[in-house]
């Protein structure tokens, strides 16, 4: 039986193949891209004005901020602003996040490795995920 952790990453990365994700930070979207995630976007720096024009090339969008108050806040006018403009919100991953005990989206590549028994292959897109 599958790991929820792996799981987890299975379907994300699944999931992101023609999808958007949308993060806070650069030390998100890193450790989203280590674990092969695809079409991964951050707020930093940006206004939450530019949102849709970020994303024009998607009609999903993947919310996957941190589960911590200011996280919270985020999701809450992202998904105000993109539900308006017609975006389709996806936001299961987060309430499997919170599920998997998981509060910083950073921390996942991490969590992932020590887990999963990660094998560094210096290449992003390939992660080794055991079997139980």
């Amino acid at each position: 039986m599958e790991k929820p952790l792996s799981a987890f990453v299975r379907d994300l990365r699944e999931a992101s193949k023609d999808r958007a994700v949308l993060v806070e930070g650069k030390r998100d979207r890193e450790s989203l891209i280590k674990l092969g995630i695809k079409n991964v976007f951050t707020l930093g720096g940006k206004r939450f004005a530019d949102l849709p024009d970020m994303l024009e090339d998607f009609s999903e969008v993947i919310l996957l901020f941190d589960l911590d108050k200011h996280g919270e806040r985020i999701n809450r006018k992202v998904r105000d602003i993109l539900s308006t403009q017609g975006y389709i919100l996806i936001e299961d991953f987060r309430e499997r996040m919170r599920g998997l005990n998981l509060l910083f989206v950073e921390e996942l590549y991490e969590k992932v490795r020590d887990a999963d028994g990660y094998s560094g292959t210096g290449q992003a897109h390939k992660v080794k995920l055991k079997s139980p």
